[in-house]
Formats: structure tokens, sequence, C-alpha cells
């Protein structure tokens, strides 16, 4: 039977994808895991591969359109077959074959399933594992409640904040399941008596609707300032000797190793050695638990056409700052490509946000659910700092602020990161042991 190929999930709270491009075109030749076509979901673009061997065939959407996860967009046709554009029926079993896999037999039987009810879709019209799940999910549906709405849990909570009935709402993901998309569409058509009494407005230049990355960035800080209760902690650094030795590191590295050594992966290094001293930083809070990671993966907030993403440096306290600085200069490149892939995106557990580079003194970083903790970075600038004996000197200063889960993190323990990030950056030697 042809092999569907179907819109993956590629991340947890993912709905719907929008096909990008055809890489491949109906009647070429694909080998397994060869990338078919470009997917973009809210946060970056991905490449879809072939899931088997075989001939492209039955492209169902082009460019530009929105399909749910799990729906099918093309088939893939397997050597010595023949496409039909509609399925055509299995033929019934020949006698003397088993009407059922073993597995789906077990699955049947674990369910009080009668398989004479089940339509067969593997060879010869055998019932398969997957043809049983699927009778079972379409019962379900059938045995819930007179009136339920079916709807994904993002689509709930987004119609409970925007005051949607989820019963008005038409869904259109499988199945009929309501989407998030659904409900913003549901919004936009509710009247608005303020809007019709409200004084005139001045001319409109755009209306940008709040979709894809700027949507999933608005729920994502929504939920955040929502649900932790977050306080911030500052503190004033001199940078002379940290600026030093990025340049002299990064001259030598460009050279000899063809990567450039910047500000943001000696500061990737330095929180990465603080975060092994204070763990308790380097965790997430889930549901009644605080989970202290091992591994300290540092994500860097990097800015892109669409919005913001988080590519993560993994093991970036086991990482050398050349090492580092590879990693960010490949994932940094890929997130303004639009080329980032699943695993750039997951398990961080800090996040870094550096604006210095844009001429911001400092700023207050909203956190990253679920870590404990963020640092906002400014920019390193020349300021009057006052020595003993009430000596003026002027020399390289930045701000740090870190933002923290009060949940999780209490002030002492945030004031001692920041004490030891300080003291990491302006002896910087201290990170080459």
């Amino acid at each position: 039977m042809p092999v569907p190929v179907i819109m993956p999930k590629f991340e947890m709270a993912q709905e719907s994808g929008k096909v990008l491009r055809w890489l491949k075109q109906e009647g070429d030749a694909v080998a397994k895991g060869e990338a078919i076509l470009e997917v973009e979901t809210d946060k970056v673009a991905m490449e879809v591969e072939a899931p088997a061997s075989g001939t492209l065939v039955g492209i169902r959407v082009g460019p530009g359109e929105v399909v749910p996860i799990g729906q099918p967009i093309a088939f893939i046709l397997l050597p010595g077959e023949v496409w039909t554009a509609a399925p055509t029926p299995s033929p019934a079993p020949s006698p003397g074959t088993p009407r059922a896999t073993p597995l789906a037999e077990r699955l049947a039987q674990a369910h009080g399933v009668d398989l004479a009810a089940v339509l067969g879709t593997g060879p010869g019209g055998r019932v398969t594992k997957a043809d049983v799940e699927m009778y079972l999910a379409r019962q379900r549906m059938e045995d819930a409640p007179k009136g339920a709405v079916r709807a994904v849990p993002a689509a709930r909570r987004l119609a409970r904040e925007l005051g949607v009935d989820l019963r008005e709402v038409k869904g259109t993901g499988p199945g009929g399941r309501i989407q998030s998309a659904d409900v913003l569409r549901a919004a936009e058509a509710i009247p608005r008596a303020a809007e019709a009494e409200a004084l005139p407005r001045p001319a409109l230049r755009r209306r940008v609707p709040l979709t894809g990355m700027r949507r999933a960035i608005a729920e994502r800080m929504l939920r955040s300032v929502r649900e932790a209760p977050q306080f911030t902690v500052s503190v004033d650094v001199e940078m002379g000797r940290a600026l030093a030795m990025v340049e002299d590191l990064s001259a030598w590295a460009e050279r000899e190793e063809g990567v450039r050594v910047t500000l943001t992966a000696l500061l990737i290094r330095a929180c990465a050695w603080a975060l092994r001293r204070h763990p308790s930083l380097n965790a997430t809070l889930e549901g009644e638990e605080i989970l202290e990671w091992e591994e300290v993966n540092i994500g860097v907030a990097v800015a892109v056409p669409e919005g913001l993403v988080v590519p993560v440096v993994p093991g970036a306290d086991r990482k050398g700052l050349i090492e580092i600085a590879r990693a960010l200069e490949e994932k940094a490149t890929r997130a303004r490509e639009g080329r980032l892939r699943p695993e750039d995106l997951q398990g961080g557990t800090f996040t870094l946000s550096n604006l210095g580079m844009y001429g911001v003194d400092r700023f207050t970083a909203i956190l990253n659910p679920p870590q404990a903790a963020i640092l906002a970075v400014g920019r390193v600038a020349k300021r009057p700092v006052v020595e003993e004996g009430d000596r003026v000197e002027v020399r390289s200063m930045a701000t740090f602020t870190l933002t923290a889960d009060h949940r999780i993190v209490d002030g002492v323990q945030a004031a001692r990161f920041l004490d030891d990030l300080r003291m990491a950056l302006e002896r910087p030697g201290i990170l080459l042991g």
C-alpha cells in the first residue's frame, strides 16, 4: 500500500504546520530519509523526510497552506504499485489467512472489540494494530457526552482568554477538532460594541494578524507573567579584562580555527561556570517538584524577522570557549536563515538575552518557562567608577539583570549567583581552570 506522508509534529504544543515549498514534485523518485518538503511551525522552518523509498504521488497541499498535524499531505508509492487517486478497499483475506495480526488480536481482546467490526487495511484486508486503535478512537468519539466540544488544550486556553464560546466554533482539525486558529477566527467575528461606540481613531497603517511565531511568543510570555512570581536582581560588572580576553582569543581563533569568539560566547561560558556553583538556578518547576538538572544547557535569545527564537548550546559547562563560539555561530546562522532543527531548540535549562549590541544599557527579561531564571545583559560602556579614597576612574562597565522564579529561587541565591558571575568576568582566567 502507498505510504502516507503526514504533517509531522516537531514541537510539544504544535497544532499545525504550513507548507513552505516542495523539494520534490509529483512523480519524482525519492529515497527514504531524503528531504521532500519544507514545513514552517510557530517557531522554525523544518525539512520533512520521505518515510519510505518510492515515487512521490498524490500531493494534496501546496505552498502556503496550513495543515493540522497527523493529516496526510502526500503518498509514497512503493516499487511495483500503481497509484489511483481514490484509495481502493483491500481485498478480502484468502481462506486460511489470519483475520488480524497478533498485536491487533491482543489489543482487541483487551478492549473487548469484535474484530469482525473492524475494517482491515493490511495486506489482504488483514486487521492491524493501527486499525484497532482507529476503531477505538472512533468509539470514544461516538461515546462522548452529547454536546461535548473537541478542542486541543491550547485552543481551550485561548478561548478562555478571549471569551470565546467553543460551542460556537467550527473546528478544522482532524475529526473536526478545534484548533487555536479556529478560536482566533471566531474571536475576530464577535461584534464588539465598545469598538462601535469608540471615538474616531487615527488612520490605520496596517493590520498584522497575531499568528505564527508572534502568537507563540505572546502565549508563552503571557503564561510566564501569569504563572510565575518573578523578581529581578541587578549588578554592574567591570568588563575590561573580559573584553581583552575575547579580543586576544578571537584573533587567534579566526586564524587557526576559522571561528570568531564573541563576548556572548564568553558570557555563556561564565554563566555555565556560575550555574555549576549554584544548581538551584539551573532548574525547572514541574508540578509539585523542583527539578535541578545535571546538564547545563544555555539558550541564547536570537532575533529573527518574525520574532525571537532561543537556540540552545548543550553541555556549555563542558565546552571550551572556541567550542561554544562555534556552536553559537552555527545555530545563530541557522536561526536567521530559518533552518533550525528541533534539537537546536530543546533541552534549555537557563537563558541568556544580550541586547548590548543594540546599544541597550539595561533591561529586564521575562522568564522563559519553565526555566528558573534568565539573564539580561546590557552594553559595555565607559562609566566613571569611584574607587578607594574617592578616586574616580573610567572603566568599561555593563549591567547584568537576573530575572528569577520566586517559587524556585530566593533573593539570596540570585545575589550569590550574580556575585560569582561578576567574579568570573572580572577575573576571566578563572574560567580556564
